[in-house]
C-alpha cells in the first residue's frame, strides 16, 4: 500500500508508554531516504533500515523502505511513489565513547557528563558484521529523539584509525596480488596493501570496511 504524508509545521507524536511530545520535522522524497533517518509514519517514529528501488510493471518508479519502529523495534516494509513526501523527525546527535559490549548491549559514556548509556545491539545502524570494528575508546554517535523516547539508535564513525596486528604472507601463486588479508588489534579483518606491516596504524572506511591509508 502506498503511503503519502502531508505537510504541517508541527505535529504531536503519541508513543505507547511514553505519551505524547511535540516534534518538529522537515520533508524529503523517498529517494532521499537513507539508513538511520527517522520518519514519522502515521504518528509513529520509524527508523529507515534500508532502501530498494523497484517498479509497478507500468514503468512507475517505486521505492521500498525497510523500517524499524524506534521504540518497539518491530520491523515493517512500506512502498512509496517517487513523488511522495516523507516527514523526517529532527533529532539530536550526541557523541559517546565506546566502553565495552556484551551479547546484547553496547555500553557507552558521555565524555562531557561521564554518564553511562547502554544501547541495545539491535539498535545499531548498519550491518551487524560492522560491530566487529568496535574498539575500546572509539567515538560513536547516538541519535536522540527528544524529549521522548530518548536515545533510539547508534552508529560507528565514518572512519577510524586502527593498529595492524598481523598480515597474511603472500604465497607464490599470488604474486600479482596487491592487497593481503590483515587482522587488526581488535580482531577485525580488512584487506591492506602488501606494503603494510604489523604494528602500523591505518585508517579504515567503516561504511565500506575498506583500507583508506596510513594514519
Amino acid at each position: 500500500m502506498f503511503r503519502n504524508t502531508f505537510a504541517q509545521l508541527t505535529r504531536r507524536i503519541c508513543l505507547p508508554t511514553y505519551g505524547c511530545s511535540s516534534s518538529r520535522w522537515y520533508q524529503v522524497g523517498p529517494n532521499s531516504a537513507r539508513p538511520g533517518m527517522v520518519i514519522d509514519l502515521n504518528g509513529s517514529p520509524q527508523i529507515v533500515v534500508s532502501k530498494e528501488h523497484g517498479g509497478t510493471g507500468r514503468g512507475q518508479a517505486v521505492i521500498k523502505l525497510s523500517l524499524k519502529h524506534a521504540v518497539t523495534g518491530v520491523k515493517s516494509h512500506e512502498r512509496f511513489r517517487s513523488n511522495d513526501s516523507l516527514e523526517v523527525m529532527l533529532m539530536i546527535q550526541k557523541s559517546y565513547q565506546f566502553l565495552y559490549a556484551d551479547d546484547k548491549k553496547a555500553n557507552l559514556m558521555d565524555m562531557q557528563t561521564y554518564e553511562e548509556l547502554a544501547m541495545d545491539l539491535d539498535k545499531f545502524e548498519g550491518e551487524k558484521d560492522k560491530l566487529a570494528f568496535l574498539e575500546d575508546g572509539m567515538d560513536v554517535t547516538v541519535q536522540v529523539l527528544e524529549p521522548e523516547p530518548g536515545p533510539i539508535s547508534w552508529r560507528l564513525p565514518a572512519r577510524h584509525t586502527y593498529k595492524v596486528k598481523s598480515v597474511e604472507s603472500r604465497i607464490a601463486r599470488d604474486k600479482g596480488a596487491t592487497y593481503l588479508p590483515a587482522t587488526l588489534e581488535n580482531g577485525a579483518k580488512v584487506s591492506v596493501p602488501d606494503f603494510i606491516k604489523p604494528g602500523e596504524q591505518i585508517i579504515v572506511d567503516l561504511e565500506k570496511a575498506e583500507y583508506v591509508g596510513r594514519a
